[in-house]
């Protein structure tokens, strides 16, 4: 049996750790929202839902905290910027999304549908 490298166990370590703290804001947020809209009388209106691209809200929860809110990058993650998107097939993406690159972990999380919102905000937006 072949005993792990530091490398992949420090890996394994940030993917638990993003998971937990990923985890961690989405049960805060469900929180909130759930008491958002008991204390409007049980219709929902103190929940606050995105109003933009399908795509922007998992860029925003999955994306925005490397790549940035703009886009540009924080310097260890590259920009996203219509040229560097262009360069990519979606297959690519779809690949890079759920598997990561580099420094980046994968969302397999993600659903169809939700890699293909964000693909298509990444384009378009």
């Amino acid at each position: 049996m072949r005993c792990p490298s530091r490398r992949s166990i420090a890996a394994v370590a940030r993917h638990a750790l993003f998971v937990t703290t990923t985890l961690a804001a989405s049960v805060g947020l469900f929180s909130a929202c759930s008491q958002g809209a008991s204390s409007s009388g049980g219709n929902g209106a103190g929940v606050i839902v995105p109003s933009g691209p399908p795509g922007e809200a998992i860029y925003i929860r999955s994306c925005a905290r490397c790549h940035g809110a703009d886009r540009i990058g924080d310097g260890t993650a590259p920009a996203l910027d219509a040229t560097r998107v262009a360069s990519l097939g979606d297959q690519p993406m779809r690949f890079t999304i759920a598997y990561g690159k580099g420094q980046m972990p994968g969302f397999g999380g993600l659903t169809p549908t939700e890699v293909d919102d964000l693909i298509n905000y990444l384009r378009n937006f």
